[in-house]
């Protein structure tokens, strides 16, 4: 890679060989993160629960990506296929965990009042659980690596993790508290704990989260087809830019928080891609007429 001092190194995100796994990597959101990484020259491992079971994809030693099954809530999945992973591409330098349970699957209700507490907790498991046991994979592989090659620790570069949470995580989400919850707990306290935690175990290493707005994603654009006041409430009323955020603008800061070169001091922050969020609309225009 060109020396720090040359012009350009400013534009040299330095990912060329680095081994990133990430999970919930075949959603309308990860192929996007995916490709990126591709594109930058990264090694990627897809970790999906809805990737083929039977043979993976791209098994092939010259590709740069290695497709897995792999359910994130369960300890046994996730450990196998980190193991397949490693004996890829080698230890996994960066992690993003995007895998979760959103809010295009999850069943909405009216008020908390309604919500099953079955569903409120199989979100939690999915998406905090899930995270924590994609973090606790990542910490041990880091700690195995240094324990077989104790150099590795100065020559790895790029070594993070990176948290995909949500605006919910800040502002709430009425009709889906078990969602909202889960968010505000992988990008606060997992995140702030992790922060604490790496350091010591790895020099350098850096964690951080995304919290994207609402994602301009085909499913997106389906649902303000199907109620037309949402593109307002979601991405206007209370978004200073006034529209849905790209998905490449997703991607692409979560390629400057994996670049150790572009984002090296950057530590246990919750990167607010959203498009300048003010909050939730609280009453809709029917129920503010209905007062």
């Amino acid at each position: 890679m060109a020396n720090d001092t040359t012009p350009s190194a400013y534009l040299d995100l330095g990912l060329e060989d680095t081994h990133v796994l990430v999970t919930g990597g075949t959603g309308l959101i990860g192929r996007a993160v995916v490709n990126a990484f591709l594109y930058a020259g990264a090694n990627v491992s897809v970790l999906d629960i809805n990737a083929p079971t039977a043979t993976d994809e791209d098994d092939d030693e010259q590709s740069q990506r290695l497709v897995l099954h792999a359910d994130v809530s369960s300890e046994e999945s996730i450990e196998d296929a980190w193991a397949k992973a490693t004996a890829r591409f080698g230890p996994v330098a960066c992690c993003v965990a995007l895998a979760s349970l959103d809010l295009s699957v999850l069943p909405h209700v009216t008020s908390a009042a309604d919500m099953g507490f079955e569903q409120f907790m199989k979100t939690l498991e999915v998406n905090v659980g899930g995270s924590f046991l994609t973090a606790r994979a990542w910490l041990r592989g880091l700690r195995e690596a240094k324990e077989r090659d104790g150099a590795l620790e100065g020559r790895m570069r790029n070594v993070g993790f990176i948290i995909v949470g949500s605006e919910s995580g800040r502002f709430g989400e009425r009709g889906n508290p078990d969602y909202a919850a889960s968010k505000s707990a992988v990008q606060g306290g997992l995140l702030q704990s992790l922060k604490a935690d790496v350091v010591k175990l790895w020099k350098g290493a850096r964690v951080n989260a995304v919290a994207p707005g609402p994602v301009d994603t085909a499913r997106f654009q389906q649902e303000c087809k199907d109620d037309p006041e949402e593109y307002w409430r979601s991405a206007q009323a209370t978004t200073a830019l006034g529209k849905p955020v790209p998905v490449t603008a997703v991607a692409r800061t979560i390629l400057y928080l994996a670049s150790e070169s572009w984002s090296g001091s950057v530590h246990g922050q919750v990167i607010n891609v959203d498009g300048g969020k003010q909050g939730k609309v609280i009453w809709t225009k029917e129920e503010a007429s209905n007062q």
